[in-house]
């Protein structure tokens, strides 16, 4: 079992899918964003697809994390490109997606050193929560952001989060590890994970890509990206 997340404390049990999941926290992991700050400050952010002017008909969901943040699809819908997570998960309602990085993610009992050595570009990992419900019934209120999206962004964030995962030559998803609760997942993700791409950046990306107006350039901590979809979700009400 990957000890680098911390498990829910929960009494009465096994913890079933997606219920009280609580938010998974890192090691160092102020410092590590630190580091990541000083370099994402010389980067250049690579040019994203604009903006979609089409009305807003389908919802996705924003989960902060602690210092991460998860991009939240309902499964089964039209645009559901995620056939293998259907199957890994059966009668699963919604599915959390975030990015990070690998060797960080998998190491059984992370320090200063990997902390370190997930500056430098390497391999990333996507983990997988699955849940039975929506996201409000695994986390507080004040962690999750619905957000509407048109229907060619939908088409869009799903082709993205697709394919940001490895697959192998029979078109499988390539899993690496039991997450650190029942029902999540650690898989293989072809992105790179690094001090100037981080797994809030992959979020505002994706948010980006889907249609929505977000800044995705020097996003750095959850609340760089999670203050943006608040102010979103307020101004389409």
């Amino acid at each position: 079992m990957v000890r680098s997340l911390a498990r829910p404390h929960l009494s009465g049990g096994p913890v079933p899918i997606g219920h009280a999941v609580r938010r998974w926290r890192f090691r160092y992991w102020p410092a590590l964003l630190i580091g990541c700050a000083a370099i994402a400050g010389c980067a250049s952010p690579p040019s994203r697809p604009g903006l979609i002017a089409e009305p807003r008909t389908q919802t996705i969901f924003l989960v902060e994390r602690g210092w991460h943040t998860d991009i939240g699809l309902v499964s089964g819908q039209p645009e559901d490109k995620f056939p293998g997570l259907r199957a890994a998960f059966p009668g699963v309602r919604t599915f959390l997606i975030g990015f990070g990085d690998r060797a960080y993610l998998l190491h059984d009992r992370p320090n200063i050193g990997a902390m370190l050595a997930a500056l430098l570009p390497g391999p990333g990992a996507l983990l997988v929560t699955a849940l039975r419900g929506m996201p409000e019934t695994a986390f507080p209120s004040n962690d999750i952001v619905a957000l509407k999206i048109p229907a060619r962004g939908y088409a869009r964030l799903n082709d993205f989060v697709s394919r940001s995962f490895t697959y192998d030559t029979a078109g499988a998803l390539r899993p690496l590890a039991d997450g650190p609760y029942p029902g999540s997942r650690f898989y293989a993700s072809i992105v790179t994970y690094s001090g100037w791409y981080t797994c809030n950046s992959w979020t505002a990306d994706a948010l980006r890509i889907a249609g929505l107006p977000v800044r995705s350039d020097r996003v750095l901590f959850a609340r760089d990206i999670m203050d943006q979809a608040r102010q979103i979700a307020a101004a389409s009400h």
